[in-house]
């Protein structure tokens, strides 16, 4: 069964994400392990799961993936809540898609 509430998860940032940039990034590597390791634990592995990013570790950034589990299509969103220490804690919201 897919949790649709919020599923919290923390990943580790990694400095200067693309070009000249200073700012804090989580990559998108980092990004789908985390987001797949937090569903796992919500008892909705994925089967197969793509993220959008790098993502700028800023409290209130968005971005988005798309899974698929047991053949069901969704759409996650992911929102970073908290930074601290080299971690970015965010929450997961997931969709299913209509087709």
């Amino acid at each position: 069964m897919v949790r649709r509430g919020m599923v919290a998860v923390a990943v580790a940032l990694a400095a200067g994400g693309c070009g000249t940039s200073t700012e804090d990034v989580i990559s998108v590597q980092n990004l789908e392990h985390g987001v797949a390791d937090a569903l796992r634990k919500a008892n909705t592995p994925p089967d197969e799961l793509r993220c959008k990013g790098p993502v700028t570790a800023q409290i209130a950034e968005l971005t988005t993936c798309t899974m698929t589990a047991d053949g069901v299509d969704y759409h996650v969103e992911v929102v970073v809540t908290s930074i601290k220490d080299g971690q970015a804690s965010y929450e997961i919201e997931l969709k299913r898609t209509t087709s």
